[in-house]
């Protein structure tokens, strides 16, 4: 009986456990094809064999960039003191390449910690791993210069090990409610 119930009914995750969104059917992440802040090349490969944390934002952004990235640094910090963080990784990705080189970019994000990764690549090849991540962006420069705002989506998005988009933690972020909820979605895909 119990082997019949749990093959027709397997094990579910509810969205009633976790403050994120969680996305019972992962979905695939069309190819792209980046470059993060060592010059390096960032695409879908970069994406498996440990969770990551992406967020989509801008290093001239005066309040969600860096409050964010200042929570998932203590979500990391957390996730070590429980000795849970070898296997989940942040990934900064901007939505403004036309400012944020590759050298801006390291400086940022290793300002909040040093195994943070910025990536950043043309807009048009951005935009093909925001679209499929649902992070919206637009660019205020109705006056053509160097001082201006973008407005982006702000949620943290989580890729499982199999490069897949599984869940979407929404603002305000709070480290300690991604921690539990990233302890709950690993350890149901360990055990599923």
């Amino acid at each position: 009986m119990y082997a019949a119930t749990t093959l027709i009914n397997p094990a579910t995750l509810a969205n009633d456990d976790l403050s994120a969104t969680y996305l019972e059917n992962s979905r695939e992440i069309t190819d792209f094809r980046l470059v993060d802040h060592s010059g390096e090349p960032f695409d879908n490969a970069d994406l498996q064999g440990q969770w990551t944390l992406l967020f989509f934002g801008f290093t001239h952004c005066p309040d969600i960039c860096p409050m964010t990235l200042a929570e998932l640094s203590r979500v990391h910090a957390m996730l070590e003191d429980e000795g849970r963080g070898d296997n989940v990784r942040t990934v900064f990705v901007t939505v403004d390449p036309a400012r944020d080189t590759p050298e801006r970019l390291e400086a940022y994000v290793t300002n909040f910690r040093d195994d943070f990764r910025g990536v950043t690549g043309a807009l048009d090849d951005i935009d093909v791993l925001a679209r499929d991540m649902g992070i919206a962006h637009i660019r205020h420069d109705e006056e053509g210069g160097t001082d201006y705002a973008v407005d982006h989506g702000a949620s943290v998005l989580l890729v499982n090990p199999d490069g897949r988009f599984q869940a979407m933690f929404g603002s305000p972020h709070r480290a300690p409610e991604i921690v539990e909820d990233l302890k709950t979605i690993v350890d149901f895909h360990g055990s599923s």
